[in-house]
């Protein structure tokens, strides 16, 4: 499928698009503007219907104005999320068939950029990553999301992925998405680990996590020197390293932030 959505890439129009099978944008905070949530990882309006986004990017190629491409027939099926009254709205952007204009002076609507206001098909709606003018589907029941990359792909169910953890650690590791979750990892990608009780057996065929020419603790990240070198230590246990392609032993605790 993804070989599939590679070689499509080149052609225009519906591949603009936030489809399951495509790489998710994470957001930008954790807080979201009053009445949307997150369940199951997609964001929810207050009857727990699944946001989805319109994708103007997607309707550019089919009219001058995607940015009220969903009116008429259309909006008989997806209802507009309102914006709350009085929300700043911001213009729609050049490349969606707005006017030039300054936008330097526009207060945002909500404290999360990910969310902004733009006049929509019914009025002032939110809009999701600058592109995404989000709606919700008439028909549906909660926390259905069949309708993900309907016509096109012009239609996508809004995902949520938390935005990258702060961390407190060595200048090597860092936090990786895996399935919705952030691991750590360390610089070439290897997965970092901990034995679930016990240290590795002697010999030992796991790869230590070395600390190179460290020796200060970093947070909650200690040092332990062996018979050849430094190995990190996390919130008390050894670290070592698997491949990005291999998983963590069945015996080892894959670390998170």
């Amino acid at each position: 499928m993804r070989r599939a959505l590679i070689l499509l890439a080149f052609f225009p129009a519906p591949l603009w698009a936030q489809a399951a099978d495509l790489d998710i944008p994470v957001a930008a905070a954790d807080h979201f503007p009053r009445g949307i949530s997150v369940k199951a990882r997609v964001y929810t309006d207050r009857r727990g219907l699944t946001l989805y986004g319109m994708d103007m990017r997607a309707a550019t190629g089919r009219t001058g104005q995607p940015a009220l491409y969903c009116s008429g027939d259309c909006l008989t099926q997806w209802e507009p999320l309102l914006a709350p009254r009085g929300a700043p709205i911001s213009p729609v952007p050049r490349a969606f068939g707005g006017s030039r204009q300054e936008v330097a002076t526009i207060k945002p609507a909500s404290s999360n950029p990910d969310w902004t206001v733009m006049e929509g098909p019914a009025g002032p709606q939110w809009v999701y990553k600058k592109v995404h003018l989000v709606f919700t589907r008439k028909d549906a029941s909660p926390g259905s999301t069949e309708h993900d990359g309907a016509d096109g792909y012009l239609w996508n169910g809004l995902k949520y992925l938390p935005p990258p953890p702060r961390l407190v650690a060595p200048p090597d590791v860092t936090a990786r998405l895996a399935d919705g979750a952030y691991m750590l990892a360390d610089a070439q990608g290897n997965w970092l680990f901990s034995p679930k009780s016990a240290d590795c057996a002697d010999p030992c065929g796991w790869r230590p996590h070395s600390t190179g020419m460290a020796r200060r603790s970093v947070g909650q990240w200690s040092v332990r020197q062996t018979a050849e070198s430094g190995q990190w230590v996390y919130r008390g246990k050894p670290v070592y390293r698997a491949a990005p392609r291999q998983p963590v032993p069945a015996d080892g605790v894959a670390l998170t932030p």
